[in-house]
């Protein structure tokens, strides 16, 4: 398209008569050689072999000192006739013709990208006017940062050196051919195909010297060799680091590690930390169960401490493992970021990098103490703190509780729901079962107040007992305090007459009866009874007693007599 505008190019200035009007053997369109003759202020007057010498005005150049520097006297320079004019001058033009006779070789800069050598000539409001054969436009825009640096260095000499542009865009404006050109597109192209070039010779595991270019929050941008690579933040050191300059500062030179490449996007990921040991490697060397070591404070939580035991080494401390006799201490009270401690290691996992410490266990455990106030076995009366689905807690002493099992309640009892029996703040007596010392606990139990039923009871002995309650089907029965037994109303019920009746006719709450135990099952708690068995073992008992009685003989009434 530009080259069929540009086949019109002359046309555009002249008409038909005037482009058929030949004087001289020059005519308006052509390009000829022409010889500098004079150069004054209003122009250059050159000798183009016609009885009239060629004029280009000064106007044509930005200033004198342009004029100065491109031409001298004698100079044999082409220009481009634009008007042809006898009485007076022939109108050339220098630019033009230049114009003109590079088009061709533009047009190849243009649709081929080749880079083309530029001066700047002189500076606009939005930019550079550079000579790269013609006059063109290279806006501020499109400067790269190497040669902003280089301008605001060089100063007075910008129009000394020289640089490489490729040409942006190319188009007619006003019968004028308007050329822009970008010194930004060259420096982006020149660094993808020296990319290009990195790129196919890095391996990942390659170990090389990268200069930091930039810093941001989330890294490091590197430069190798002219390819840009990330480091990112996790990958400079084993430790947390907050920002990259805490240790990176822009220009260093720092030895990386290739952790990945794409080829496609161009993308490389380097690491630095990756070139030594992880220091979990030699914790479990470095540090014994058992050891009392020196950390930092580096975080705190509601749930415990996280404490630095050196660089990327870091552990827990957990609120429970805080003080003895408080196992919800306020950590942010007592506690500082940064403060230095001593704990004690509990344990090491190496493999998930985890330590987890004690500050209380630095000191004497107490519960040494406790297990001497309160021995096994002992008697004691303590207030409930909490109740639990599973059981409760009862305050042993001031900061140190024991725990009761919910199976610890009743020897006989099933108890589904403590909150329906006990309330938080009640006192309740107990017995101590044992003292766990290093689990920090005591087990403690209200059943074991009285002798296990189970092994004091035996089958087919007969005890008196309470009537609770009188069910349809059932007679809930106590044998003693918390111990309860049932009779089924098939055991219940003696004389046959009375099988249909119900049992609330026969048996009153608070009653008072005679039974004999038929089946004890402490797994499932439960002691079974019968009345109806009872009656007949003492008809038997009776029958046998009178059985045993011996009938007199005839000798011996008479005897007797």
């Amino acid at each position: 398209m530009i080259k069929d505008k540009f086949d019109k190019y002359t046309d555009e200035f002249l008409s038909e008569e005037e482009i058929n009007k030949y004087t001289d053997n020059i005519k308006i369109g052509d390009i000829v050689e022409g010889k500098i003759l004079s150069i004054t202020n209003d122009g250059i007057y050159i000798d183009i072999g016609s009885k009239t010498d060629g004029f280009i005005p000064i106007e044509e150049f930005r200033n004198t000192k342009e004029i100065t520097k491109l031409f001298k006297p004698q100079q044999v320079i082409r220009v481009y006739v634009k008007k042809v004019d006898y009485d007076n001058y022939h109108l050339l033009s220098y630019k033009k013709a230049k114009e003109i006779e590079l088009f061709d070789k533009i047009k190849e800069w243009y649709e081929q990208k080749i880079p083309v050598e530029a001066k700047i000539v002189s500076e606009t409001k939005s930019g550079y006017v550079v000579d790269i054969g013609i006059d063109a436009f290279m806006p501020y825009r499109e400067v790269s940062d190497e040669l902003k640096e280089k301008i605001v260095k060089e100063n007075t000499k910008i129009q000394e050196f020289s640089f490489n542009v490729l040409i942006k865009e190319l188009k007619l404006k006003d019968k004028k051919l308007d050329v822009v050109v970008s010194n930004k597109l060259y420096e982006g192209q020149l660094r993808e195909e020296i990319k290009k070039k990195v790129l196919a010779q890095l391996k990942e595991g390659d170990e090389l010297i990268a200069t930091v270019r930039k810093l941001v929050s989330f890294g490091a941008f590197v430069d190798i060799a002219g390819v840009e690579a990330l480091l990112h933040i996790s990958n400079i050191a084993w430790y947390k680091l907050n920002h990259p300059q805490e240790v990176l500062h822009i220009g260093d030179k720092i030895k990386v590690k290739i952790l990945s490449i794409d080829q496609q996007k161009g993308k490389v990921e380097v690491g630095l930390k990756q070139l030594f040991p992880h220091p979990w490697e030699d914790v479990d060397k470095k540090y014994k169960i058992g050891e009392v070591v020196k950390c930092k404070i580096t975080n705190i939580t509601n749930f415990g401490l996280f404490v630095e035991l050196e660089p990327a080494v870091e552990g827990l401390i957990h609120r429970s493992e805080i003080l003895w006799e408080n196992k919800q201490p306020q950590l942010h009270r007592m506690f500082k970021i940064g403060q230095e401690i001593e704990a004690k290691i509990l344990s090491i996992d190496v493999e998930n990098k985890k330590i987890s410490l004690s500050i209380k266990r630095v000191s004497f455990n107490p519960w040494e103490d406790i297990k001497k106030e309160f021995p096994a076995g002992s008697v004691h009366k303590g207030k409930i703190t909490k109740i639990l689905p599973t059981g409760m807690y009862v305050l042993l002493k001031n900061g140190f509780e024991g725990f009761i099992s919910i199976k610890d309640i009743s020897w006989t009892q099933k108890i589904k729901d403590l909150t329906k029996k006990y309330k938080v703040g009640e006192y309740v007596q107990y017995k101590v079962l044992d003292v766990l010392v290093d689990q920090e606990t005591a087990v403690l139990s209200i059943k074991h107040l009285i002798e296990n039923p189970f092994e004091k009871y035996v089958v087919d002995s007969i005890v008196k007992c309470r009537i609770k309650k009188v069910l349809k089907t059932v007679l809930i029965v106590e044998l003693e305090k918390d111990v309860e037994g049932i009779i089924t109303k098939r055991e219940a019920i003696v004389e046959q007459k009375d099988l249909s009746k119900e049992l609330k006719l026969l048996y009153k709450p608070g009653q008072y009866i005679d039974a004999v135990i038929t089946n004890i099952d402490e797994k499932k708690q439960r002691i079974e009874l019968s009345i109806r068995k009872l009656e007949k073992i003492i008809q038997q008992q009776l029958i046998k007693k009178y059985s045993e009685v011996k009938l007199p003989t005839l000798k011996d009434i008479l005897t007797e007599k």
